[in-house]
């Protein structure tokens, strides 16, 4: 949502996100998410991080450089509740020697 606000054509919502089908075609299109935003974060100047012009969801009128701090922050909790949940999952099974 955030890729395509800030460098497309805002259109996305998250009604049309949808389960890419497997976790492998899951996991190519994180990467391929990750690769497109690396990209557009790389394109542009100090200057531009510093507008506002390209903030636009989830909120607006905030330098950009707070969107893609906020964005990072997001991901890196987002991970850790997944590395969490794998944790509980993982001490609950019962094993059997």
């Amino acid at each position: 949502m955030t890729l395509d606000h800030s460098f497309g054509n805002a259109s996305l919502t998250r009604e049309a996100v949808q389960w890419p089908g497997s976790i492998a075609l899951a996991k190519a299109k994180i990467a391929s998410l990750r690769d497109e935003w690396n990209t557009a974060i790389e394109s542009l100047t100090d200057e531009q991080l510093l507008q506002a012009e390209r903030t636009r969801w989830p909120f607006a009128n905030k330098p950009f450089y707070e969107l893609a701090g906020w964005l990072n922050l997001e991901l890196m909790k987002n991970a850790s509740e997944i590395g969490y949940c794998r944790f509980l999952y993982g001490s609950s099974v019962q094993k059997s020697f």
